[in-house]
Formats: C-alpha cells, structure tokens, sequence
C-alpha cells in the first residue's frame, strides 16, 4: 500500500471516527453474507455503524485521536461498531443479537469506554447495564423518595397541629358562656350587704327621738297706765 494511499484511508478514518468516544470491536471468523446483512440491519435500526477496519491504520489513527489502545485488542479479522443513544447502546444491541442468532462466527474482542479500552467482559458488563431511561428513572425516584417521605410527615405533624388548634378553640368557646354567667350574676353579698345597710337606717330613724316643738309663750300685754 502506497505513502499516498495509506494517508488518504488515515484521513478517511479520522474524519468518520471524530465523534467517536466509545465503540466495541468484534472478531468475525467465518460470518455468512446473510448473518453479515442481517448484523447491519439489525444494528442500522439502533442508530449503530458496523465497517471493517485495517487494524494497524485504524490503532495508530485511534492513538492520535488519545484513545487508550492496546495491541491485542487489533489482531486478526476486526470490526468496529459505534453509535447509538449513549455508550451502552453498542455493546446492548450486539450482544443481544449474539444471543439471539446464536451464531459462533461473531465474537466481542473488546471496546473503548470514553477513549480507554475495556476487555470483552468489560463490554458484557455494560451490556447489563439498564437503558438510560430507566436508569434516570432510579435517580429521580431515589431523589424524590426522602422528599415524599418529609413532605408524608410534614402533613402527619401539621395535621395533629390543626386537630389540636381545633380541640383548644371547641375548649374555649365552651367555657366562655359559663365565665359570662358569672360575670353577669349578681353579687349576693353585697345586695345583703347594701339591705342590712339599709334595714339600719330605718331603725335609727325609729329609736331616734322626735323633738317637740316648744311652746310659744305669749307674752301678756302690759295694761296702759
């Protein structure tokens, strides 16, 4: 392969892979067209590319690029696959379609995982890995839980709250109308007080003598002289 030819598939591959974070590669070994066709397809349907790869171009392209690459991930027949919804999508669906079409020509050799590189049970872990949608959902409900669980017993406590402010209010208002009969009742010992009073004055008036009138003397005229 020519000097020319050599960095013109270089350039190829920076330009296809300038996005790429994360892939998985495979080993084919004996793979049909029909099984071939049926991988693209399969992987095409999840936002996936499938290409194989020159492995020592595509090593020393990856390591300019500051992927972690380890020789051995690059021998024998490769293929590289990347794309989809986030770095779990890849490994997910092949190995899914690995199990379903329980073909031994397609083998995981390994992956990069944000530029560093992860065996082939490395990839079946991510494959394991619940889909984004779900793992967000375990996030917020751990996030929303201790919230529910405050707010649950926030309501508890302000509930006992009102049912006490309640209790004291009915208390009240069921001793104001016995405070107000008190209040308005006449106070009996001062009206006994105020009759005796009065009882004694009027004795007085009887035991006290009456003073008689003095009698006027009239003086006799004298006789004229």
């Amino acid at each position: 392969m020519s000097k020319l030819l050599k960095r013109k598939i270089s350039d190829e591959l920076r330009q296809r892979y300038s996005g790429m974070r994360d892939c998985v590669l495979l080993k084919f070994e004996g793979l049909d067209v029909q099984n071939a066709d049926a991988l693209r397809a399969h992987l095409r349907r999840s936002g996936i590319s499938i290409n194989v790869v020159n492995n020592r171009l595509t090593s020393m392209v990856l390591k300019e690029m500051e992927f972690a690459v380890e020789d051995d991930l690059f021998k024998g027949p490769t293929a590289i696959a990347w794309g989809g919804e986030d770095a779990i999508s890849a490994p997910k669906v092949i190995t899914e379609w690995i199990r379903a079409s329980k073909t031994k020509a397609v083998r995981i050799k390994g992956g990069f995982l944000d530029r560093s590189a992860v065996d082939a049970k490395g990839v079946r872990d991510l494959a394991n890995i619940p889909p984004r949608p779900v793992l967000l959902g375990l996030l917020l409900g751990t996030i929303i839980s201790p919230m529910t669980r405050f707010l649950g017993m926030l309501t508890s406590h302000q509930s006992r709250f009102v049912g006490l402010l309640n209790a004291l209010i009915e208390k009240r208002e069921k001793e104001e109308p016995a405070g107000e009969t008190a209040a308005e009742r006449p106070d009996e010992s001062g009206e006994e007080a105020a009759a005796e009073a009065a009882g004694g004055s009027k004795e007085e008036e009887k035991t006290e003598p009456k003073e008689e009138p003095s009698e006027k003397i009239e003086e006799e005229p004298s006789g004229q002289s």
